[in-house]
């Protein structure tokens, strides 16, 4: 099967679960919503379309939370489950903590809902290491 692309930026987008799509969208965008087909979620950050299906596209406007990849400001949201933002990241950083860490462990103690607070619709630990690698090349 082919990879699927945004209808909207053609780069490639990844399968996401019917319900993260129900508990991101607002209500208005919920009425909307056809559910029988497969959702996926756009992660560039220069594309306002946040998921699409054959023929469904919700945009950033669309969607209940900031989407961490499409937005770059500093308190933009980066884990879901527990409140991490850019700039909170990069505070503990400073301060000598390693929320990675912290992060890593809620996971194993299996605390997170990252299915249904995440907008991609997986586990952060990605984006929260890309920002405490930046963060470190920056000091």
């Amino acid at each position: 099967m082919a990879a699927m692309v945004c209808p909207a930026c053609h780069e490639p987008a990844r399968r996401v679960a019917l319900r993260t799509v129900k508990a991101m969208l607002t209500g208005a965008a919920l009425r909307r919503l056809r559910p029988d087909d497969d959702f996926h979620f756009c992660a560039s950050a220069d594309c306002d379309v946040v998921y699409f299906a054959p023929d469904q596209v919700f945009r950033v406007a669309d969607v209940r939370q900031r989407v961490f990849q499409k937005d770059a400001s500093a308190d933009a949201p980066v884990c879901y489950c527990f409140d991490w933002t850019r700039e909170s990241l990069v505070a503990a950083l400073h301060q000598g903590a390693r929320p990675d860490e912290d992060i890593e462990e809620q996971v194993r103690e299996r605390r997170c809902a990252c299915d249904l607070r995440n907008p991609q619709g997986a586990c952060c630990l990605g984006n929260v290491k890309a920002v405490l690698a930046n963060a470190r090349a920056s000091s």
